[in-house]
Protein backbone atom coordinates (compact mmCIF):
# COMPACT_ATOMS: atom_id res chain seq x y z
CA UNK A 1 0.00 0.00 0.00
CA UNK A 2 1.19 3.75 -1.01
CA UNK A 3 0.30 6.94 0.90
CA UNK A 4 -0.52 10.14 -0.79
CA UNK A 5 1.68 12.85 0.12
CA UNK A 6 0.58 16.53 1.15
CA UNK A 7 3.49 19.21 1.83
CA UNK A 8 3.67 22.84 1.68
CA UNK A 9 5.16 25.96 3.27
CA UNK A 10 4.20 27.73 6.68
CA UNK A 11 3.80 31.46 6.38
CA UNK A 12 2.35 34.25 8.05
CA UNK A 13 -0.02 36.91 7.11
CA UNK A 14 2.53 38.91 5.73
CA UNK A 15 4.12 36.30 3.85
CA UNK A 16 7.05 35.46 6.15
CA UNK A 17 8.70 32.08 6.52
CA UNK A 18 7.68 30.56 9.95
CA UNK A 19 10.40 28.48 10.75
CA UNK A 20 10.18 24.63 13.13
CA UNK A 21 6.25 25.53 13.13
CA UNK A 22 4.21 22.58 15.18
CA UNK A 23 1.84 20.56 12.43
CA UNK A 24 -1.24 18.70 14.10
CA UNK A 25 -3.31 16.76 11.64
CA UNK A 26 -6.38 15.32 12.56
CA UNK A 27 -9.15 13.27 10.47
CA UNK A 28 -12.17 14.44 9.75
CA UNK A 29 -14.12 12.82 11.74
CA UNK A 30 -16.31 12.58 14.75
CA UNK A 31 -13.94 13.38 17.49
CA UNK A 32 -10.97 14.64 15.36
CA UNK A 33 -8.34 12.02 16.35
CA UNK A 34 -5.18 12.49 15.42
CA UNK A 35 -3.91 10.93 11.97
CA UNK A 36 -1.29 8.00 11.79
CA UNK A 37 1.42 9.91 9.59
CA UNK A 38 4.44 8.63 7.79
CA UNK A 39 7.79 10.42 6.62
CA UNK A 40 7.65 8.34 2.74
CA UNK A 41 5.08 7.08 0.88
CA UNK A 42 5.42 3.31 1.73
CA UNK A 43 4.73 4.05 5.44
CA UNK A 44 7.93 2.22 6.52
CA UNK A 45 9.20 5.51 8.49
CA UNK A 46 6.11 6.68 11.23
CA UNK A 47 5.76 10.72 11.42
CA UNK A 48 5.27 12.21 14.81
CA UNK A 49 1.83 13.87 15.41
CA UNK A 50 2.45 16.74 15.92
CA UNK A 51 5.63 16.76 14.00
CA UNK A 52 7.55 20.12 13.02
CA UNK A 53 8.41 22.09 10.02
CA UNK A 54 11.80 22.56 8.83
CA UNK A 55 13.82 25.79 9.15
CA UNK A 56 12.81 26.72 5.40
CA UNK A 57 9.06 26.40 7.10
CA UNK A 58 8.53 23.32 4.69
CA UNK A 59 6.27 20.93 5.75
CA UNK A 60 5.12 17.47 4.66
CA UNK A 61 3.47 14.10 5.43
CA UNK A 62 2.13 10.85 3.90
CA UNK A 63 -1.12 9.87 5.01
CA UNK A 64 -3.80 7.02 3.98
CA UNK A 65 -6.13 8.90 1.36
CA UNK A 66 -9.24 10.68 3.42
CA UNK A 67 -10.65 14.44 4.39
CA UNK A 68 -8.27 15.95 7.72
CA UNK A 69 -7.73 19.43 9.36
CA UNK A 70 -4.23 20.78 9.52
CA UNK A 71 -3.73 23.22 12.09
CA UNK A 72 -0.21 24.94 12.67
CA UNK A 73 1.22 26.63 15.48
CA UNK A 74 4.61 27.56 17.45
CA UNK A 75 5.10 27.88 21.18
CA UNK A 76 2.51 25.45 23.22
CA UNK A 77 -0.13 23.88 21.93
CA UNK A 78 -2.68 25.49 24.57
CA UNK A 79 -1.04 29.09 24.45
CA UNK A 80 0.73 29.52 20.78
CA UNK A 81 2.69 32.03 20.10
CA UNK A 82 1.60 31.66 16.93
CA UNK A 83 -1.17 30.05 15.10
CA UNK A 84 -2.21 29.86 11.41
CA UNK A 85 -5.70 29.94 10.25
CA UNK A 86 -7.02 25.97 10.76
CA UNK A 87 -7.36 24.27 7.53
CA UNK A 88 -11.01 22.41 7.22
CA UNK A 89 -11.86 19.43 4.91
CA UNK A 90 -8.21 18.99 3.31
CA UNK A 91 -8.93 16.09 0.90
CA UNK A 92 -5.54 13.95 0.52
CA UNK A 93 -5.13 10.91 -1.92
CA UNK A 94 -7.19 10.34 -4.87
CA UNK A 95 -10.86 9.63 -4.20
CA UNK A 96 -10.33 11.34 -0.68
CA UNK A 97 -13.85 12.21 -0.34
CA UNK A 98 -15.49 9.90 -2.62
CA UNK A 99 -18.05 7.41 -1.34
CA UNK A 100 -17.89 5.46 -4.30
CA UNK A 101 -16.32 1.67 -4.53
CA UNK A 102 -13.67 3.08 -6.81
CA UNK A 103 -12.08 4.80 -2.86
CA UNK A 104 -11.77 1.45 -1.72
CA UNK A 105 -8.78 -0.94 -1.86
CA UNK A 106 -8.49 -4.47 -2.03
CA UNK A 107 -6.45 -7.68 -0.50
CA UNK A 108 -7.45 -11.17 -1.58
CA UNK A 109 -6.58 -13.91 0.63
CA UNK A 110 -5.75 -16.63 -0.92
CA UNK A 111 -3.47 -18.52 1.21
CA UNK A 112 -3.99 -21.33 4.13
CA UNK A 113 -3.44 -19.93 7.27
CA UNK A 114 -4.25 -17.23 9.66
CA UNK A 115 -4.56 -13.52 8.40
CA UNK A 116 -3.24 -10.57 9.91
CA UNK A 117 -4.96 -7.57 9.14
CA UNK A 118 -2.23 -4.53 9.70
CA UNK A 119 -3.21 -0.66 10.08
CA UNK A 120 -2.48 -0.20 7.07
CA UNK A 121 -3.93 -2.46 5.06
CA UNK A 122 -6.75 -2.60 2.32
CA UNK A 123 -9.95 -1.43 2.78
CA UNK A 124 -11.52 -4.73 1.77
CA UNK A 125 -10.18 -8.32 3.16
CA UNK A 126 -11.74 -10.83 1.21
CA UNK A 127 -10.95 -14.43 2.11
CA UNK A 128 -10.81 -16.69 -0.85
CA UNK A 129 -8.65 -19.50 0.05
CA UNK A 130 -7.84 -22.18 -2.32
CA UNK A 131 -8.25 -25.09 0.57
CA UNK A 132 -11.43 -25.00 2.38
CA UNK A 133 -10.76 -24.02 5.80
CA UNK A 134 -11.85 -22.23 8.87
CA UNK A 135 -10.11 -18.39 8.91
CA UNK A 136 -9.16 -16.29 12.09
CA UNK A 137 -8.62 -12.89 11.18
CA UNK A 138 -7.34 -10.30 13.99
CA UNK A 139 -7.51 -7.14 13.55
CA UNK A 140 -4.56 -4.18 14.20
CA UNK A 141 -4.49 -1.77 17.09
CA UNK A 142 -7.81 0.57 16.48
CA UNK A 143 -5.82 3.28 18.58
CA UNK A 144 -2.99 2.91 15.26
CA UNK A 145 -5.57 2.29 12.59
CA UNK A 146 -6.77 5.21 10.50
CA UNK A 147 -10.01 6.05 10.82
CA UNK A 148 -11.68 4.36 8.16
CA UNK A 149 -14.01 1.40 8.28
CA UNK A 150 -12.53 -1.97 7.68
CA UNK A 151 -14.44 -4.77 5.97
CA UNK A 152 -14.17 -8.76 5.95
CA UNK A 153 -15.23 -10.30 3.38
CA UNK A 154 -16.06 -14.72 2.52
CA UNK A 155 -14.80 -14.07 -1.02
CA UNK A 156 -15.17 -18.33 -1.35
CA UNK A 157 -18.83 -18.50 -0.44
CA UNK A 158 -18.44 -21.40 2.14
CA UNK A 159 -18.52 -19.40 5.65
CA UNK A 160 -21.49 -21.70 6.71
CA UNK A 161 -18.78 -24.85 6.99
CA UNK A 162 -15.54 -22.59 7.33
CA UNK A 163 -16.24 -19.94 9.66
CA UNK A 164 -14.20 -16.60 9.63
CA UNK A 165 -13.40 -15.52 13.11
CA UNK A 166 -12.92 -11.97 13.76
CA UNK A 167 -10.94 -11.42 16.98
CA UNK A 168 -9.32 -7.82 17.78
CA UNK A 169 -5.75 -6.91 19.58
CA UNK A 170 -5.27 -7.57 23.12
CA UNK A 171 -7.38 -4.66 25.20
CA UNK A 172 -9.77 -3.40 22.24
CA UNK A 173 -13.10 -3.97 22.63
CA UNK A 174 -15.12 -5.23 19.36
CA UNK A 175 -18.66 -4.11 19.81
CA UNK A 176 -18.44 -3.24 23.07
CA UNK A 177 -17.52 -6.12 24.16
CA UNK A 178 -13.70 -6.39 25.27
CA UNK A 179 -11.25 -8.36 23.69
CA UNK A 180 -14.21 -9.75 21.47
CA UNK A 181 -14.75 -11.98 18.11
CA UNK A 182 -16.99 -11.92 15.52
CA UNK A 183 -17.68 -14.72 13.41
CA UNK A 184 -19.12 -14.57 9.66
CA UNK A 185 -20.58 -17.97 9.41
CA UNK A 186 -22.97 -17.38 6.51
CA UNK A 187 -22.23 -18.05 2.85
CA UNK A 188 -20.89 -14.54 1.24
CA UNK A 189 -21.18 -13.22 4.61
CA UNK A 190 -19.25 -10.02 5.89
CA UNK A 191 -18.99 -7.48 8.36
CA UNK A 192 -17.84 -3.92 8.04
CA UNK A 193 -15.29 -2.50 11.10
CA UNK A 194 -15.19 0.83 12.14
CA UNK A 195 -12.27 1.75 14.28
CA UNK A 196 -14.22 4.11 17.33
CA UNK A 197 -13.06 8.23 17.58
CA UNK A 198 -11.27 7.66 20.91
CA UNK A 199 -8.94 4.44 19.61
CA UNK A 200 -10.44 2.35 21.71
CA UNK A 201 -11.65 -0.54 19.70
CA UNK A 202 -14.16 -1.69 16.43
CA UNK A 203 -17.92 -1.42 16.01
Amino acid sequence: MVFPRHQFSVLDSAGNVVPAAHVEVRSEVPGQPLAVLYADRGGTTPLGNPFDADAQGFAFFHVIGGAYQIRVYTGLSGAPTFEAPLQRYVAIGLNSESDTIASRTQRVVTAAGAVTVDAADADDIIIKKTVGEATSVTMPSALLTPKKPKKIIDGKGDANTNNIVISVASGDTLMSVLNGSYTIDGNGGMVELTPLPDGSGWY
